[in-house]
């Protein structure tokens, strides 16, 4: 598991706090959690938690989002971004966020 430091902040006090943590299987496959940082509101179902999804292979991405999108609100269409061949963002019915890419750089940058 790798973590990251919330150096970057608005809030000197929150610059040693844990800002996302990050569990990669063998295959590469990612999940990485993050924190909503304390200068945006907080409430249960609105920016509650973010899980960023991230793997190697677009139709394994694909397939995820498709049954993530199931009854959600996307907030970003999966599709081609400028650092991602795929990248999109949905809240589920449950209000969790989720943020899925393909880690790769994209074909035609």
């Amino acid at each position: 598991m790798r973590h990251m430091l919330a150096h970057a902040v608005q809030d000197p006090a929150e610059a040693e706090q844990v800002m996302w943590g990050e569990v990669t299987a063998e295959n590469g496959f990612r999940v990485m959690a993050y924190d909503v940082p304390s200068s945006l509101p907080w409430n249960p179902g609105d920016n509650a938690h973010f899980v960023s999804v991230r793997g190697d292979d677009p139709e394994e991405i694909t397939a995820y989002w498709e049954k993530l999108a199931d009854g959600a609100t996307v907030r970003q269409p999966l599709a081609p971004a400028s650092w991602s061949t795929l990248y999109g963002m949905l809240q589920d019915r449950f209000g969790v966020i989720w943020v899925l890419d393909v880690a790769s750089a994209p074909t035609d940058a």
